[in-house]
């Protein structure tokens, strides 16, 4: 009984299916991962953090302005404050 050192044909295609079957295979699974890890944009989580960082960014635009810029005193100004918390609170 003999051995071969040379392998047959049919068993390096078999090895070359292996490898490409395992390439295909990490290749799949990269593509799994980055699927799972990125949420798309139309995920409710991403809606919220979407919408809360869109109020931080307009929440400095939208303050109240002082009394120079309305050219008011300080003392109406702080009147024209008061009277306006206690509207909304009446409502």
């Amino acid at each position: 009984m003999s051995q071969d050192s040379n392998p047959s044909p049919s068993s390096k295609a078999g090895w070359k299916a292996v490898v490409l079957a395992i390439f295909i295979g990490l290749v799949f699974l990269g593509f799994f991962y980055m699927a799972v890890t990125n949420e798309p944009d139309y995920m409710p989580s991403q809606k919220h953090k979407q919408s809360h960082s869109a109020h931080q960014a307009t929440a400095p635009v939208a303050s109240e302005p002082t009394a120079t810029e309305m050219n008011m005193t300080e003392e109406e100004h702080a009147h024209m404050a008061d009277h306006e918390a206690s509207a909304a609170h009446a409502h």
